[in-house]
């Protein structure tokens, strides 16, 4: 008989959740990961993150819109810290319908009118009268807010996710480096790592950017790029004016992607922290040290910052490096892997799956213990075009 009846690789957000819904339902659950549960690799780290349901993507914002209750119901249960801080979120930028990682604004725009999802929109002059804190807009700059944005206390959440977690009896193990899977049938999995074998009836990998590495003895490989990414803080001066939550879409020059975001002083006063949606730091291996930022990256942040937001009082400082996992169509992989109907995959995170965490987490623990979801994850097929290198 199985240790266990779920193991789940993998102990960020996404991990966490799946662990977190699986022992919900009444079932052992063993969560394994090969860092420390705090560590510089984790795509989960840092103190915040976006929550938004503005999308150019239907499914996306019907996923979000999901999500939101569900991070109330973990806040509410681990009663130890507010998780979501209401905001809205401002899009601004080229009015141009741009390909980029995060959509664009016509393509948010039409989605949210289908959905039914009320959203304010500005030209220019509205802009920078409704958001004095931005300046030297281009004139043919558009905006559009919508209200059901907030900024996620990372920390809190992903504690809040332990704290459940050991609650209802999860066992987490730290440094364990996963180096075989072997199935023996559809009701047993056993996980080989530096530190032993552990076997359960259903096995959940949520492995990020070592995704290729975890599957390597099931002999599948998927087309996956690692990118690491860059943010910084600035001080601002936050008592004359209101910083928001913000993204902006620019027009690529050179270099240049064109694409950054902003976070409001809420966690870090006197502070906002800002980001490139682009990079120059791509590559098909996981990192072996922890991300570093790309001082190539700060100077666009310094000069774009400089150019378009008032009251700096600093350039970047405080710069992190991250990591994204990113598929050809910057969409999740969420399936079972080939060949095995007791193994769940996570992966392709993008840089959004964050504000996800919770019906993201609910979703696979569903495909683990019944074999199916009540959600629409046919975009998120690991058969789709590109996905799958070799199996």
């Amino acid at each position: 008989m199985a240790a266990y009846d779920v193991i789940v690789v993998g102990a960020g957000a996404i991990g966490l959740s799946t662990a977190y819904w699986c022992s919900k339902a009444g079932k052992k659950v063993l969560l394994l990961d090969q860092f420390d549960f705090n560590n510089d690799y984790f795509s989960s780290k840092g103190e915040s993150r976006f929550f938004r349901v503005m999308y150019s993507d239907p499914l996306l914002a019907l996923l979000a819109q999901s999500a939101y209750p569900l991070w109330r119901q973990i806040e509410s249960e681990n009663g130890q810290g507010r998780i979501l801080t209401d905001t809205g979120l401002l899009f601004f930028g080229t009015p141009d319908g741009l390909n980029t990682p995060e959509g664009n604004i016509p393509q948010a725009e039409t989605v949210m009118s289908e959905l039914g999802i009320p959203f304010a929109s500005y030209t220019e002059g509205q802009l920078e009268s409704t958001y004095p804190v931005f300046k030297g807009l281009d004139s043919s700059s558009v905006g559009v807010s919508q209200s059901m944005g907030a900024v996620i206390a990372a920390n809190v959440a992903l504690q809040a996710l332990r704290n459940l977690c050991v609650k209802q009896g999860v066992t987490l193990l730290a440094h364990q480096t996963v180096s075989r899977i072997r199935t023996a049938g559809p009701t047993s999995v056993t996980v080989t790592t530096n530190q032993g074998d552990y076997t359960a009836a259903k096995l959940v990998l949520v492995p990020s950017a070592w995704t290729n590495q975890v599957l390597s003895s099931l002999s599948v490989k998927l087309n996956l790029e690692i990118w690491t990414m860059t943010y910084a803080y600035y001080g601002v001066d936050q008592y004359s004016y209101d910083y928001p939550l913000w993204f902006y879409f620019g027009t690529p020059d050179g270099d240049d992607g064109g694409t950054y975001y902003g976070l409001p002083p809420l966690l870090t006063p006197g502070k906002i922290k800002v980001g490139t949606d682009f990079t120059f730091q791509k590559s098909a291996l996981p990192p072996t040290s922890p991300p570093q930022p790309d001082p190539r990256m700060l100077s666009y942040l310094d000069k774009f910052m400089l150019a378009h937001v008032n009251g700096l009082q600093s350039t970047a400082m405080n710069a992190v490096g991250c990591l994204y996992t990113m598929t050809p169509d910057t969409n999740f992989v969420v399936d079972l892997v080939p060949g095995h109907d007791n193994i769940v995959l996570f992966t392709g995170d993008t840089g959004q799956a964050f504000k996800f965490t919770p019906i993201l987490g609910k979703i696979l623990s569903e495909l683990a213990l019944s074999g199916t979801t009540q959600f629409n994850i046919a975009p998120f097929s690991i058969h789709r075009p590109d996905i799958i290198l070799s199996s």
